[in-house]
């Protein structure tokens, strides 16, 4: 195979990727994802053939993952050589906070090693890129990964930068210099065959140059260039070397050259006993250095990093991916989801709600001991209901998933139900005797209480119900935040001519030249069919390409 072919630089990739930063192993429907999306298409312009992926996503889980579909394709699963697979390296985070307590990364410099906070540490040393490399290979199920991207090396400027005292530019002078130093490794990792190349992906890109935790970009394609001709000529001197060593050793006494295939003693490696020859050195074959990609969040509310950064990178060669292209995180109006829903229609929200608080209003009548719990449940029923009036509903579209829980928190915690009392000792032995009157007594007594509780089947009508109301709840609340989101579009000038938020906004990314890939997080099946459909929108009919071949 010819490294034309596999090197990411000079080969197609898909306009659309799949974005893994929610998928992980062992999570149901996640690996019926990954295979859908990689399923190959008749008309090969609608493959999606390009993954991204990271050490700390899902804890590694997002690269065993995909190294598990990579390891048992299906009969028509992309094949590893067509596929462009990123991943990035940098967090020292869960499973890697263990292996650091452990000592794993001693060689690792302390002071190269970032505290961010308690559950967040941070590097971008060579040797912490070189075990973080070998360890998602490992995960991945692959000899080489296509990118190697340092992800948001910025965390050392934000855990140095914390005020306007602090020099900037020294810190920023610091960063660039590790950078430096990382990029002559991983020319080395490319000559060594584990990755094709390498980039940067920083949150830091869509910040305007002059914040404080912005990373310049505008030496990095010259500090590549340095670092891989620094690897070139080091690669030349150990050839060079070699070839002299083996035409002036002697292969005996009379200084008689080695014949053809014999080297020098001193050019042999003792391994077990024996003496094998040392590999003859290779000079670099590449005429560039190997860094080829830049990653961005980049969205309809957050275009400063697309219309500076990317417009740089495509000046200089460097292709350009963008993230996070439905998930706008803006400084000045907090999270926006960039997508259209509809509203609940069967039921609607407010049938819904009466649902639970009629059934919450009849679980409680007649049992006392169970109507403050009833009246909590109520209580944030009506809660809900009413903080959906307020302005908050992107940040509860984000949490969607914590309301369930909290509802069924306070509907799982134990109740004590109070039992009759007994007033003196006396009646309390008689009615602990074995006698049948007392027994008569107790039974009698007991009955009254158990009649009182909920059956099974009344508890689990309770949940099936709680369980449809935070569905509507949360299907009302995506409703009222994309019509929000519909009219700030329009308050800036943005028509989205009849098509659905996602549809425009991934369509208003690909529409600029300076983004090759736009990546999509597809955690469900409707995702890929989503982006296989947009796929399908700029995509021109064979008869049309046909014709335009022709009349060129």
């Amino acid at each position: 195979m010819s490294p034309a072919i596999l090197n990411p630089l000079t080969r197609n990739i898909s306009r659309l990727g799949l974005g893994s930063y929610r998928l992980a192993l062992g999570v149901p429907g996640h690996e019926r994802v990954v295979y859908k999306a990689l399923e190959r298409q008749k008309d090969p312009r609608l493959n999606i053939n390009l993954i991204d992926t990271s050490t700390n996503y899902g804890n590694g889980r997002s690269e065993q993952l995909i190294g598990k579909v990579l390891t048992h394709p299906l009969h028509n699963t992309l094949s590893r050589e067509e596929l462009v697979i990123a991943t990035k390296f940098g967090y020292i985070q869960n499973e890697n906070l263990r292996l650091m307590s452990e000592g794993v990364f001693s060689r690792v410099p302390p002071e190269e090693i970032v505290e961010y906070s308690k559950e967040c540490f941070h590097s971008i040393h060579p040797e912490f890129m070189r075990d973080q490399l070998t360890r998602s290979l490992e995960r991945l199920h692959t000899k080489y990964v296509d990118i190697l991207f340092v992800h948001n090396p910025e965390y050392f400027l934000m855990s140095n930068v914390k005020g306007t005292e602090v020099n900037v530019k020294k810190h920023q002078a610091i960063l660039l210099q590790r950078l430096s130093v990382l990029f002559e490794e991983l020319e080395r990792e490319i000559e060594n065959g584990r990755i094709r190349s390498y980039g940067i992906s920083s949150n830091s890109f869509s910040l305007k140059p002059s914040h404080a935790h912005f990373l310049p970009y505008q030496d990095l394609v010259k500090m590549a260039n340095s670092a891989f001709e620094k690897v070139k000529q080091q690669k030349q001197r150990e050839h060079d070397q070699y070839q002299s060593s083996a035409i002036t050793s002697s292969s005996s006494s009379n200084n008689k050259k080695p014949a053809h295939g014999e080297v020098g003693s001193h050019l042999l490696a003792k391994k077990g006993g024996t003496s094998t020859p040392l590999a003859r050195p290779k000079t670099v074959q590449r005429t560039t250095h190997g860094l080829g990609f830049l990653q961005m969040p980049g969205n309809l509310l957050e275009m400063e990093g697309i219309s500076t950064t990317a417009k740089w990178a495509k000046s200089h060669g460097l292709r350009v991916f963008v993230n996070r292209p439905l998930n706008a995180l803006s400084p000045e109006i907090g999270p926006v989801r960039l997508a259209s829903y509809p509203k609940p229609e069967s039921p609607t929200f407010d049938q819904a709600k009466d649902h639970i608080l009629h059934m919450l209003e009849s679980m409680g009548k007649h049992r006392d001991y169970l109507q403050p719990k009833m009246q909590r449940l109520r209580d944030m029923v009506e809660e809900l209901a009413e903080s959906l009036k307020t302005d908050k509903l992107s940040t509860m579209q984000m949490e969607g998933s914590l309301v369930r829980h909290r509802l069924q928190h306070e509907l799982a915690e134990p109740v004590k139900a109070k039992r009759p009392k007994v007033h003196d000792k006396k009646h309390a032995s008689t009615t602990e005797s074995t006698t049948p009157e007392s027994t008569t007594s107790h039974t009698t007594t007991t009955s009254a209480h158990s009649a009182t509780k909920p059956s099974v089947h009344e508890i689990d009508e309770l949940v099936k119900s709680l369980d449809r109301f935070v569905l509507v709840f949360n299907q009302q609340v995506r409703s009222q935040e994309s019509k929000r989101v519909e009219s700030m579009l329009a308050e800036r000038g943005i028509d989205l001519k009849g098509e659905s938020i996602e549809s425009f906004a991934v369509g208003y990314l690909l529409d600029h030249a300076q983004v090759d890939s736009v990546l999509l997080g597809m955690k469900r099946e409707p995702y890929v069919d989503f982006a296989r459909k947009t796929l399908e929108s700029l995509t021109p009919p064979e008869a049309a390409v046909e014709a335009e071949a022709k009349s060129a």
